[in-house]
């Protein structure tokens, strides 16, 4: 067999504005991008490209062809980088992998040559690509000297979103940001409108962050794919780009429009609960279900009508209408709130902080003198018939079930709604009487008043009843917190707080009931949150044992399928023997494991104003204030600060995965979390507010979290070093 030899590169030295992408095999895919740039009259410094067959000449060989080929650059100082046949292809960057050396005099470009050429064989090259294989070109280019260097990228790397260009920028030369020795600013632009998500270098403007988006948009739409483009701006102003290539590993383009009209809130509501895309039977069934019990109490206590659809599904994720804050929605519901106010004014007192007071004395009472009992009785019941009644029985079983379900979700809201708004309350006379004297937040105040408890059978890590309730981590002990520390630190609080106020009598009475009256509510939310899931394991055996008798009858390939059918099919497949395909089941998997990885917004549609009014002043009022240099901002929900390595936790099956000390950054979380407390640092959650689970149980366990970030588990990355600041609600790096 015979064999032919590779045919050699030219070892040559090439102007940049002369090379296309053809010649990438030559010079590599840096300067065949650079190249092309020039040609389509992006503003690039000029420059040339030592080929990769010049890599193979000896030193001496190399320093003669810089020496005549540089002669034209004029004077330096240069900048001399790589450019490997892999180098910023659609699937790898090689981003940082390779060597690059600045301001580089004239007679320095043959060291500074050999450095990059060497970089080629680094381990790290070698453990980023087993594919590398050594070849490399050498770029020397025109040194620009930035007074703002950074990074643009065409589409947002979180969302996927191709409509919002992402600008990082530091002063100076951009080589900060991309060794990860600064942060950097953080502009998001779309359209014209441009936001600092982070300005701690100012090294942007909004204008000139404008200008930066829309020249990489030029580059992006000539190409006609998402870009990450280098740039840098010159003392005069002038906007250098100094790379361009494909973006790599971004999200799947898709569209976060609601399929109705209006606005939609991931984290309200069920939202809370849900930490990732639904399951087709949960959807149709418990949840819709939950949320019909829900809202026919919700009219029937306070006579206001909520809009429909209550929710809506987008790309798998859970949304809770938020259109009963607009105007029009409220002032439909006015005549029967009027009637309920006439008949019994203290019922509506709970909508509104002000007021919340009154209603606490009717809704504890209607929660545990009547829903609660009525709860457990009817789970007693169907727990002593779901193994004996007939499988076509089962699903009456299911429904009355979840209509209690939905029922107790009435009073979490209504009653953990207004032990939140009290807790605003506390906030406010707190910011105002004590802050400016004591510092420090009122949340110290509401910690130690109940130790956390062991997860019972019925704690869940989400509501989706796919997943097994009860502990999910081989450690599931909580006792191990020092909770009587946590009660020492409380009533320092509280002593420091009344000797701040005991000059004003007057003050130091409203500041004593509004204490006793918070307090009191406390212990309250959290029983509320661990009781809600009572129900949760006998519908999940009652589902399961549909779930056998179909699979017995052929009509699904595994007991477990019956999660991935809608309810209407198991009613059909029970009643009629109706079948769905096992390959659209799953197809309905494989599309939730691809729906798992996108990363939702906090709204889709749009939340009417006075909503998103609502909800900041809110978070002013616990507290939140964004800082220059946060990388994840949220809701303050435990104060205090932490620093320590971060540890994304998605689910159960991670939950072994945290270590003692780590940051526990996770989409929520529910009773069944509870365990990771004792190994947390702190707490950081995607969605959630001062009543969820990690703020009430991170107070006991005195860890500092926050909640309702939106995107930290995908902004935060495993091993990242932060610090958690509880108190302002800023997850910043260490």
């Amino acid at each position: 067999m015979t064999t032919t030899a590779a045919t050699p590169i030219p070892a040559t030295a090439r102007r940049l504005a002369d090379v296309r992408m053809t010649d990438a095999p030559q010079v590599g895919g840096k300067a065949a991008s650079l190249g092309e740039l020039l040609a389509s009259g992006v503003r690039v410094p000029t420059g040339m490209v030592l080929t990769i067959g010049a890599a193979q000449l000896s030193a001496s060989d190399r320093s003669s062809l810089i020496r005549d080929s540089v002669a034209e650059l004029g004077d330096g100082p240069f900048a001399v980088r790589s450019s490997g046949v892999a180098e910023d292809g659609a699937d790898r960057s090689y981003a940082g992998m390779y060597e690059s050396v600045l301001d580089v005099p004239t007679d320095g470009l043959p060291a500074a040559a050999e450095r990059v050429i060497s970089s080629a064989n680094a381990a790290r090259v070698a453990g980023y690509d087993a594919r590398a294989n050594g070849q490399i070109a050498v770029i020397v280019q025109r040194m620009v000297r930035p007074v703002a260097a950074g990074v643009a990228l065409t589409a947002d790397p979180i969302s996927g979103d191709r409509d919002t260009t992402v600008v990082t920028a530091v002063r100076g030369t951009g080589d900060r940001l991309v060794s990860g020795d600064a942060i950097g600013d953080e502009w998001t632009i779309r359209g014209r409108s441009a936001t600092a998500r982070r300005h701690v270098e100012r090294a942007l403007d909004a204008d000139q962050a404008r200008g930066v988006a829309a020249e990489a948009r030029r580059i992006a739409d000539a190409r006609g794919d998402p870009q990450d483009v280098e740039w840098a701006i010159d003392a005069n102003g002038v906007l250098w780009i100094l790379q361009a290539r494909p973006m790599t590993a971004l999200p799947a383009h898709v569209s976060w429009t609601p399929p109705a009209p209006g606005g939609y809130a991931r984290g309200l509501r069920f939202g809370e609960w849900i930490s990732g895309p639904l399951t087709p039977l949960f959807e149709s069934w418990l949840l819709t279900a939950m949320e019909e019990s829900f809202h026919r109490v919700l009219h029937a206590e306070i006579g206001q009508r909520f809009p429909r659809p209550h929710h809506v599904v987008v790309n798998g994720w859970y949304f809770y209408s938020v259109n009963w804050f607009s105007p029009g929605s409220l002032l439909r519901g006015l005549p029967g709130m009027l009637g309920h106010f006439v008949r019994e004014p203290r019922t509506l007192a709970g909508i509104m902080p002000a007021t919340v007071r009154h209603a606490v004395p009717i809704l504890e009472p209607l929660w545990r003198d009547d829903v609660q009992p009525r709860y457990r009785s009817a789970v007693a019941s169907a727990e002593a018939r779901v193994d004996t009644l007939p499988v076509g029985e089962l699903p009456l079983l299911v429904d009355e079930l979840a209509a209690r379900a939905g029922e107790y979700f009435m009073c979490i809201a209504a009653l953990g709604g207004a032990a939140y708004k009290q807790e605003l309350n506390l906030a406010a006379f707190y910011r105002k009487h004590l802050a400016p004297t004591l510092g420090g937040s009122h949340m110290s105040l509401l910690a130690g008043i109940e130790p956390p408890v062991e997860p019972a059978p019925h704690a869940v890590a989400t509501l989706d009843w796919w997943y097994p309730t009860g502990p999910t981590t081989s450690d599931s002990s909580v006792t191990s917190v020092d909770h009587a520390a946590v009660i020492r630190a409380r009533e320092d609080a509280e002593r420091a707080a009344a000797d701040a106020l005991r000059s004003d009598p007057r003050r130091l009475r409203t500041f004593q009931r509004l204490l006793a009256e918070t307090q009191h509510l406390v212990p309250i939310r959290e029983e509320q949150a661990r009781e809600l899931t009572l129900g949760w394991p006998v519908m999940r055996r009652a589902v399961l044992r549909i779930g056998h008798a179909l699979h017995e009858r052929r009509l699904v390939g595994s007991p477990e399928d019956v999660f991935f059918l809608a309810r209407s099919e198991v009613l059909a497949a029970l009643e009629s023997g109706e079948v769905v395909a096992d390959d659209e089941v799953a197809a309905r998997r494989a599309l939730r494991d691809e729906q798992a990885r996108l990363v939702p917004p906090a709204i889709v549609g749009h939340m009417p104003p006075m909503g998103q009014k609502m909800v900041e002043g809110y978070t002013r009022t616990i507290g939140g204030v964004r800082s220059d240099r946060s990388l994840v901002f949220g809701t303050p929900a435990s104060p205090g600060r932490a620093t320590g390595s971060v540890r994304v936790i998605h689910g159960p099956e991670q939950f072994d995965d945290l270590l003692p000390g780590e940051i526990l950054v996770a989409p929520i979380t529910a009773p069944a979390w509870t365990p990771l407390f004792t190994r947390a640092a702190a707490v950081v959650t995607d969605v959630g507010s001062a009543a969820a689970h990690a703020s009430i149980i991170a107070r006991e366990y005195g860890i500092p979290a926050i909640v309702g970030c939106v995107d930290a588990t995908a902004r935060l990355r495993t091993g990242m070093v932060v610090t958690v600041d509880g108190s302002t609600g800023n997850v910043e790096a260490a």
